[in-house]
């Protein structure tokens, strides 16, 4: 599982999650591919869209999939665009490991419809140590 923003994904191995996801770049990119490329993908899709986790579940999936994968430890990404951002670069990228009591709560909480964003700050980015931001 993965907590992207306020919503949880299913991934299974984040590595095979991302190579069939369908995505349009070539697997021997994605292989290559380092984990700040991953932020940066994640920048550049929520300047485009800060919902794209419940806009877009399949392109948010790949993303949480992707840095999951770079990242060998990670399972939650908190993405904000500040309501003054110029660019992907404003974009502020939080990844944290969380246990899976914690996911497993939220996911819990999401298939009641009762999963927000505040519930998801108060169980994960309350804790989450100030370094593992991206």
């Amino acid at each position: 599982m993965f907590l992207f923003n306020d919503v949880v994904f299913s991934l299974g191995d984040p590595e095979r999650a991302a190579l069939s996801s369908g995505c349009p770049i070539p697997e021997r990119e994605l292989r290559a591919m380092t984990l700040g490329k991953a932020v940066k993908l994640v920048r550049e899709a929520i300047h485009t869209d800060p919902h794209l986790a419940r806009n877009h579940p399949e392109r948010a999936r790949f993303l949480a999939a992707l840095v999951g994968w770079k990242s060998d430890e990670a399972n939650a990404l908190l993405a904000v665009r500040p309501n003054a951002s110029r660019g992907p670069e404003d974009v502020q990228v939080r990844v944290a490991s969380v246990g899976l009591v914690v996911l497993t709560q939220l996911k819990g909480l999401q298939e009641m419809d009762m999963l927000s964003a505040r519930a998801a700050n108060d169980a994960v980015w309350l804790h989450a140590p100030q370094r593992l931001r991206a």
